[in-house]
């Protein structure tokens, strides 16, 4: 057989081992896994700037990164990022697929939203993207609509996300899950109590703004309260849940034992909750605020062993950069700055270096937080999440050992503030190739496609 593209010389992360073998490229898809010894026989006429070979010595092949919690702001916000500029930044981190978060203005809560948001990402995507609907208080009964449209989960609020995304109270919770059981779709919250931020806003309001301040007043039973009730209600409506950007091991925890008590449920977490604590990042100020808070260097250590357990499914960005005029407030006042914090060009080699490198954990497990997991949760596997035959061509080729800064000035992303946690930071571990669907779209150095060449993508049921 004659192939498009043919990676040469790396290791292969494949879905139960890793091995040393070469990698044929046809038609977009993984075509073979070759022996080494295996001849050759490059397709003549590929596609333009379609490299013949790539030699991957040295270096680590893994299926392209989902990300399962991406914010892009458009629309409504395209100054902090757009699809143009934060898919071009995912690529260069090694993520082939974003999965786009709906609470944007407007939200994407309707036929009309859907496609809006649909039109955006594919005048403007470099790599593959799926779309989060929203599931709010005003809209349940269009929940069958955004489903036939190919929305790929639905996603909730458990506190005020403001007028354009009406949360979900403790009844609409109910309702909303006993719509979507057995509907084939998840349904995602953000989960923290409203009724002891709420109390604990009033507390704190009056007292100057401090990273530790801000995780007193997001504490964290605040995030267990709300995360008992989902699992609770999933238990009683058998509907599929996800737990977004998780942060506290008590959560994990309680979601642990509700897995073995046969609750559907998935949890996501962030690079965040496991490289940042209250302790390293206070000179970050209102850059490093985020919600859910990031947590002390204890709360930080024990979410790794979540990690390494299986416990945590997957690991997202929640990619949410914010420019200077969002996190610098004229009034000083900071308790009202927006939470969140730019990563989708730097988490996925940020935690390959801690977790494989330094941690010890096995390239094969970090492929499943990373790609195959969210892959088989959301539908879209074998489609996308693992090297195999017949799947896309989404790869990543990663060199382990060369060590590279931080610099977010230099980065695709919108908003390049060099304020915000990770600048400077030195890291082990380096994307060299992004691939998607077959063709390059990160060398190394530079985004080899233009806008619009990410495709939409959906659930297979």
């Amino acid at each position: 057989m004659k192939y498009e593209s043919v990676i040469i010389n790396g290791l292969l992360v494949l879905e139960d081992q890793v091995v040393r073998k070469n990698l044929g490229i046809r038609n977009g898809k993984i075509a073979a896994i070759l022996e080494e010894t295996e001849a050759i026989e490059p397709e003549t006429g590929a596609g333009e700037g379609t490299p013949r070979i790539l030699d991957a010595q040295g270096c680590y092949v893994l299926p392209g990164a989902i990300d399962t919690h991406t914010h892009v702001f458009e629309p409504g916000a395209e100054y902090r990022e757009d699809f143009a500029h934060g898919t071009r930044a995912a690529a260069s981190g090694g993520f082939t697929c974003i999965m786009e978060m709906p609470n944007s203005n407007p939200a994407v809560v309707d036929s009309d939203t859907f496609f809006l948001k649909k039109s955006l990402a594919g005048a403007g995507a470099v790599v593959d993207y799926a779309i989060w609907a929203g599931a709010t208080a005003a809209n349940l009964d269009r929940l069958p609509e955004l489903k036939s449209l190919g929305c790929v989960a639905y996603k909730a609020f458990t506190l005020d996300a403001g007028p354009a995304f009406p949360y979900l109270n403790a009844e609409l919770e109910m309702e909303a899950m006993k719509r979507i059981a057995g509907t084939g779709r998840v349904l995602g919250f953000h989960a923290e109590d409203p009724v002891i931020i709420g109390e604990l806003a009033k507390k704190y309001s009056s007292q100057t703004w401090s990273l530790r301040l801000h995780e007193e007043a997001r504490p964290y039973y605040a995030e267990l309260s709300a995360i008992s009730q989902i699992l609770l209600f999933a238990g009683e409506t058998g509907c599929p849940v996800h737990i977004c950007h998780l942060s506290i091991p008590e959560g994990a925890r309680l979601i642990a034992r509700a897995k073995q008590e046969g609750v559907d449920v998935t949890v996501e977490s962030c690079s965040h909750y496991f490289l940042l604590n209250t302790e390293n990042s206070e000179q970050f100020d209102t850059y490093a605020l985020i919600q859910p808070p990031i947590r002390s260097r204890g709360r930080m250590e024990a979410m790794w062993e979540y990690l390494q357990d299986g416990t945590i499914d997957y690991l997202a960005t929640d990619h949410a950069p914010y420019p200077a005029g969002d996190k610098e407030p004229e009034d000083g006042n900071k308790w009202g700055v927006m939470g969140g914090a730019p990563s989708i060009d730097v988490a996925f080699p940020l935690m390959f270096g801690e977790a494989v490198t330094e941690r010890g954990m096995s390239p094969v497990r970090f492929a499943r937080l990373s790609a195959t997991n969210a892959a088989k949760r959301f539908g879209l596997y074998p489609q996308k999440g693992s090297i195999r035959v017949g799947s896309d061509a989404d790869l990543v080729i990663l060199d382990p050992d060369q060590v590279w800064q931080v610099d977010r000035s230099k980065s695709y992303s919108k908003t390049k503030s060099t304020r915000f946690p990770y600048q400077g930071r030195t890291v082990k571990g380096k994307v060299m190739t992004t691939m998607v669907r077959g063709t390059v779209v990160y060398d190394g150095a530079d985004i080899c496609v233009d806008s619009g060449f990410g495709q939409f993508v959906r659930p297979e049921k």
